[in-house]
């Protein structure tokens, strides 16, 4: 199909509407037990970096899949592919999203699963339409290892995606959040929000846990960027050294506000005790 010297260039994004014409040979090759052929089309479709890559007149395609009674092994295609969607362009998004999280609930949950789902809620998230069900960000949770290049990532670092997961209330899915978009490959959109949130919804006694979890991944961020630009040029060769710079400041200034917070949670017993039982 295309050499891998060729994987980064504007050949793929210019083939999107041969690709999506292809898809539903690949679904019937899966269909009959073959998946080389699957495995190259996604090879080729994650190499292009761009979001919504596959042609919106997909839709009738993808409804077709997603339907209730199609097996599994076909429905997890879409899930594979969903990054590459374009679902903000459909007629139906709203009604697709919905089979599309119902069908992520029904085929065996692998990291690469883990993967698409979670970069496809950001990046629809990002774009705004359609309504994201409440139920459908404790895909969260799964926190599955995202790649260099995911888009979702990137652009769920922006302030409505930060907003949206904020406004649910739920620590544990707004940590997930945390884990998930901070990362070595990218720079934080909304970060003096992030700070803000550290402050306010990370202090106390009972969120040590998280601000655990928080503090080792940022651990191991620092520890990445440490490695310098080359590494990070293996997959970003466009990164200059001082956008390189601006990422190590974002993450080490995250990382002091969690231990001033963690600190003054820890100095506050103390201070209460004194105030209760002066000498």
């Amino acid at each position: 199909m295309v050499e891998a010297t060729d994987m980064r260039s504007t050949t793929i994004r210019s083939k999107r509407k041969a690709l999506t014409a292809l898809l539903p040979y690949v679904v019937l090759q899966v269909k009959e037990g073959e998946h080389e052929m699957f495995d190259v089309f996604l090879r080729v479709i994650r190499s292009s970096e761009r979001i919504g890559l596959m042609w919106f007149h997909m839709e009738p395609l993808l409804s077709a899949l997603l339907d209730e009674k199609t097996p599994a092994v076909l429905k997890r295609v879409v899930i594979l592919t969903s990054p590459y969607i374009p679902w903000w362009q459909f007629e139906n998004g709203g009604q697709l999203i919905q089979l599309w999280e119902e069908a992520s609930s029904a085929i065996p949950y692998t990291n690469d699963v883990g993967q698409s789902v979670v970069d496809t809620l950001l990046q629809i998230a990002y774009l705004g339409s359609p309504t994201i069900p409440a139920s459908m960000w404790l895909r969260l949770n799964m926190r599955p290892d995202l790649p260099p290049i995911c888009w979702g990532r990137y652009w769920g670092s922006d302030r409505p995606v930060f907003e949206m997961v904020r406004a649910l209330k739920d620590i544990k899915t707004l940590t997930s959040y945390l884990l998930l978009v901070w990362s070595e490959w990218d720079f934080l959109i909304c970060f003096d929000e992030m700070c803000a949130s550290i402050r306010e919804d990370f202090s106390g006694e009972e969120m040590g846990n998280h601000r655990k979890d928080l503090l080792r991944r940022l651990g191991d961020v620092q520890k990445e960027l440490e490695r310098g630009l080359g590494h990070i040029q293996q997959y970003k060769p466009e990164l200059k050294e001082g956008n390189l710079r601006r990422r190590r400041d974002q993450y080490r200034r995250l990382e002091e506000i969690l231990l001033e917070v963690d600190k003054e949670t820890t100095n506050r017993p103390i201070c209460e005790s004194l105030i209760v039982n002066p000498s």
